[in-house]
């Protein structure tokens, strides 16, 4: 559903195309021969990967449509849930990727109030519900992937730029 924002940019996914980002292979060399990152300059890095994935949570968050009723969902082994209008649009943001002291995570985050929750952002975004309530027919059935594959480009331009203005302040 979302994306880590360095770890995607690392892939080989779009090499070769028009649009090719210049410089991408160089940079990525050069994180690679860092090793173990300082932690001021992690800190730093980290806080770019911030408000670049901020700046594309705030595009993703208009194409998503409200939904028109509040949805019951009722379960017999666990807690009954109704989800408000609106809680799949707000529970799209940005968290800390685990594991990581620079990645971020972009996209629906789920846990913490009920009000901006979004556990059930893999039913609506892919469909995984069977019966005569399929999501594949609602009107935010996969929005979210094709969201951020638009906002790609931009979010690899902005963080190349960020990582070498980062990297020529730490002389790498």
């Amino acid at each position: 559903m979302g994306v880590r924002l360095r770890e995607s940019l690392s892939g080989s996914a779009g090499r070769g195309q028009a649009g090719e980002i210049v410089g991408l292979d160089e940079l990525l060399i050069q994180v690679g021969k860092i090793g173990e990152f300082p932690k001021i300059m992690a800190k730093e890095l980290r806080q770019g990967n911030r408000k670049i994935a901020q700046a594309a949570s705030r595009k993703i968050k208009p194409q998503i449509p409200r939904s028109k009723r509040v949805f019951k969902v009722r379960r017999s082994d666990g807690p009954n849930y109704d989800i408000t209008r609106g809680t799949l649009r707000r529970s799209i943001g940005v968290k800390n990727s685990r594991g990581s002291k620079i990645n971020v995570f972009v996209g629906p985050r789920s846990g913490g109030s009920l009000k901006n929750d979004g556990w059930f952002a893999g039913i609506v975004e892919s469909g995984h519900v069977g019966g005569r309530n399929r999501s594949t027919g609602s009107q935010n059935f996969n929005k979210i992937v094709p969201a951020l594959a638009r906002l790609r480009p931009m979010m690899e331009r902005l963080m190349i730029a960020h990582y070498r203005r980062t990297f020529d302040k730490f002389k790498l």
